[in-house]
């Protein structure tokens, strides 16, 4: 077995953990971060408190394959279509894909407290999109600029929800 293809199911293992861990103190530690801005019906945390759960499940997954991949890899099974991907050279570009993907995910952070939710929400999209290969970017991008406008509306008007609008035009 080869030592790019344990380096990266370590690297898996890792990752996937930190996650879990992390969106499980986010989720411990949200009431306290969350301004309450609009009176409302229900906690101001409610919807991020949802989001948190979601994530954390999917965190549980992300460690439950990768302590899978971890168990065939001690084990000496590695399935086919891993070694496939690694003897082609593909796992490494999987893995660049995904920094590339968490990269874009920072800049929608800072992006957010900067010009706000809906002035990055649809270029963060037509990124995202791209890198997965988007073909009639003209079509997505009026989706994502449409989609965003009526999040923000659902937001206020039902949900009773401030996105944030950014320190530049807020």
């Amino acid at each position: 077995m080869g030592r790019l293809l344990r380096r990266n199911v370590w690297i898996e293992a890792g990752i996937s953990l930190f996650l879990m861990l992390f969106f499980i103190y986010f989720y411990c530690h949200i009431d306290g971060w969350v301004i309450e801005s609009m009176p409302s019906t229900i906690s101001p945390a409610f919807f991020p408190s949802i989001v948190t759960i979601v994530l954390i499940a999917m965190s549980v997954l992300l460690v439950g394959f990768a302590l899978r991949a971890l168990r065939h890899m001690l084990a000496g099974t590695v399935d086919d279509e891993r070694l496939e991907l690694q003897e082609g050279g593909e796992e490494a570009g999987r893995f660049v894909a995904l920094a590339g993907y968490v990269g874009i995910l920072f800049l929608y952070l800072i992006g957010l407290e900067y010009v706000g939710f809906v002035f990055s929400t649809p270029v963060v999209m037509f990124l995202v999109s791209v890198m997965l290969g988007l073909r009639h970017w003209l079509i997505g991008i009026v989706c994502y600029v449409l989609f965003t406008l009526a999040l923000d509306y659902v937001a206020f008007h039902f949900m009773q929800i401030i996105l944030p609008t950014g320190v530049l035009f807020g």
